[in-house]
């Protein structure tokens, strides 16, 4: 079967080419200055899904409300316009694997969760690192991924063997994808992003979220572009092997938190919390990601696996150190 560019995928899916007519209103209302509240709750109420979930959310103990909200104009004033941008972008994308067909050929459920913890992570993230929008982070988090979505619905069948590639010769995603499609999932989201007329920033993320080297890139960008490497690199993957070289993942963990200054606390910190956070906010969403435990073992079997890397790092530097030591030129008397 010929191979598509990401732009010809893109655009054959006609529900995902364009910007959906809902969340299009939604953003546009959201990013005039001069749209009031009313304007926006408008925009909102014409979708019964997302005003379901706006009320849900306004309504739960995060914002702590003595007083029952019933009103989208009232929910606008309590949750702010970023929330709701987030809101709106997050009901969009999973809205796109709502089919019985999909659930059966892959597993949904920890395809969204990889999303929802990235998202949570990079939020995280930027409030530590004190780097720009924190929303605007968490819907880096939400989109780094959507190119697998888009590649799950229009190949449903080859997709599969993309995984089945990943598991018999041991190779990362990205090298899958390009053996079997001819592309990776990060051009198609890249291009789905550009095609929505999302921000650049957005679109750069995702194109190049597997990769920490961002030479010539401006500051801004590359920071940004770091905080969703990083988050998707913490997070549960979607797919077993996502990373298959755990060592090198270990390597690229460390390079990124440089990069950022951040911390090995507060990134084990934010790792912790965002389980707990993954979790609320799929509730709110209405999605399947898997109850606490089954999150937390497949987390525990994770950091063991790092935890063993990590030693086998440690004891190989170490006999490196004792060799390269043992045959030191001894110093010689003048």
């Amino acid at each position: 079967m010929e191979n598509k560019s990401p732009k010809e995928i893109v655009s054959s899916i006609h529900q995902i080419g364009s910007l959906p007519q809902t969340l299009a209103a939604v953003l546009k209302a959201v990013d005039d200055p001069g749209t009031g509240a009313k304007e926006i709750a408008r925009a909102i109420s014409t979708d019964v899904s997302l005003t379901t979930l706006v009320l849900k959310m306004v309504n739960s103990a995060h914002y702590n409300r003595a007083r029952k909200v019933s009103k989208i104009s009232e929910a606008i004033t309590v949750m702010g316009v970023n929330s709701l941008k987030v809101l709106a972008l997050s009901s969009s994308v999973f809205n796109l694997v709502g089919g019985k067909d999909l659930a059966e050929k892959f597993n949904i459920k920890k395809i969204s969760r990889h999303f929802i913890e990235v998202a949570s992570i990079a939020r995280s993230i930027a409030e530590v690192i004190e780097s720009g929008d924190q929303e605007e982070a968490f819907v880096g988090g939400i989109l780094h991924d959507v190119g697998i979505l888009i590649m799950i619905l229009y190949f449903k069948d080859r997709y599969k063997a993309v995984l089945e590639e990943m598991n018999r010769s041991g190779t990362g995603l990205i090298e899958a994808e390009k053996k079997i499609l001819g592309c990776t999932h990060c051009d198609v989201g890249a291009e789905l992003i550009e095609s929505w007329k999302l921000p650049t920033k957005l679109a750069f993320a995702v194109q190049n979220h597997h990769d920490c080297d961002n030479a010539g890139i401006i500051p801004e960008d590359s920071t940004f572009n770091n905080i969703i490497a990083l988050a998707d690199r913490i997070a549960l993957g979607p797919f077993e092997d996502y990373y298959p070289d755990i060592e090198q993942n270990i390597e690229f963990i460390e390079e990124i938190s440089n990069n950022l200054r951040i911390k090995d606390d507060d990134l084990n910190r934010i790792r912790k919390e965002s389980i707990v956070q993954s979790i609320k906010l799929a509730q709110y969403l209405d999605l399947e990601i898997g109850d606490l435990i089954e999150i937390l073992s497949d987390a525990n079997i994770k950091l063991a696996e790092m935890y063993i890397s990590l030693e086998r790092i440690y004891l190989e530097k170490e006999e490196l150190r004792k060799i390269t030591g043992q045959h030191q030129p001894q110093p010689v008397d003048v």
